[in-house]
């Protein structure tokens, strides 16, 4: 490819053991190795029926574990996200000032949404070929939940609307974050995944750091797949010594999961932010952009 031609690669088949795995290997690099110009993506159907489900428990510990049981299990859950209790209240906090603020100028005001107890808290989705496999899915989570992890305040929904409901907080967290430190109009988000028997420690260990520190920092995780994020919000005028604190979280997060055996980005990429991290777990630059023609300074030389 270093005279220019174009490669295509990929079938219509449902699988193929052809070569190398061009398709993974170019569109995580970020614009390094090549420039892609043409992309089939692939289309899934939508679900005949989906459950959701979220429980609450006493420690952000027990809610992790309870992911590794679930998937040790093989229970087929689609998605499973876990909040902490500061995202939790963060949430309580942005949806009634939004309700409160609807309500004055003349809005629509959604009466159905309630404030959550503020512990941490997994969101399940569960989907299926018929209500009943979706019964036996539900009860078997269940179980795991409240009497092996010692999980309560367990709510179950089939309808539609109710799904959205349950799980309102998941979806507005990133904007619920930045209400709860008044003034910050962004954020250092981190991102980083973990092999599922490291996600409780560490993601502990990240709460427990944004304790320690005084500083305002919900965090989440796509807790199915070990992946996990800490919101920093920041303001303009915030003092150095704060945005050190944010950077060191940063830092120790990484570090522990390097240390994990995890990777330092699970799905934002790489970026500028990152690079001396991504030196630390592998590269393969030089081999394919001896020149370093491709997006130079994008990704470590290595």
């Amino acid at each position: 490819m270093t005279d220019g031609t174009i490669a295509r690669w990929g079938t219509k088949a449902l699988k193929s053991s052809a070569g190398y795995n061009l398709t993974a290997l170019l569109t995580g690099s970020e614009g390094t190795l090549a420039v892609v110009t043409r992309v089939t993506v692939k289309l899934h159907p939508i679900p005949d029926h989906v459950a959701a489900a979220i429980c609450s428990f006493l420690s952000i510990h027990d809610a992790a574990q309870v992911v590794v049981a679930i998937r040790t299990m093989g229970i087929p859950i689609q998605r499973c996200e876990l909040l902490d209790s500061t995202s939790i209240a963060a949430f309580n906090q942005y949806s009634t000032s939004t309700l409160l603020s609807s309500s004055s100028s003349g809005g629509a005001l959604d009466q159905h949404i309630h404030a959550l107890e503020e512990k941490p808290t997994l969101f399940l989705e569960f989907i299926g070929p018929s209500s009943t496999s979706i019964s036996e899915q539900v009860t078997l989570a269940q179980s795991i939940c409240t009497e092996d992890c010692g999980g309560f305040n367990v709510r179950f929904t089939e309808h539609e609307d109710e799904r959205r409901l349950l799980w309102a907080a998941r979806h507005k967290l990133y904007y619920a974050s930045l209400a709860l430190r008044q003034g910050s109009t962004s954020a250092l988000l981190t991102d980083a995944c973990v092999p599922l028997s490291k996600f409780a420690d560490l993601i502990t260990a990240t709460v427990e750091d944004v304790k320690r520190y005084g500083v305002v920092g919900p965090s989440f995780g796509h807790a199915g797949d070990g992946n996990f994020h800490c919101i920093l919000p920041f303001t303009d005028d915030d003092t150095k010594e704060y945005r050190q604190k944010l950077h060191l979280i940063y830092e120790l997060l990484i570090d522990r999961t390097i240390e994990a055996g995890g990777s330092c980005t699970g799905e934002h990429g790489i970026g500028y932010g990152k690079i001396k991290y991504l030196q630390r777990q592998y590269g393969v630059k030089m081999a394919f952009d001896p020149d370093n023609i491709m997006n130079p300074g994008k990704i470590a030389v290595l």
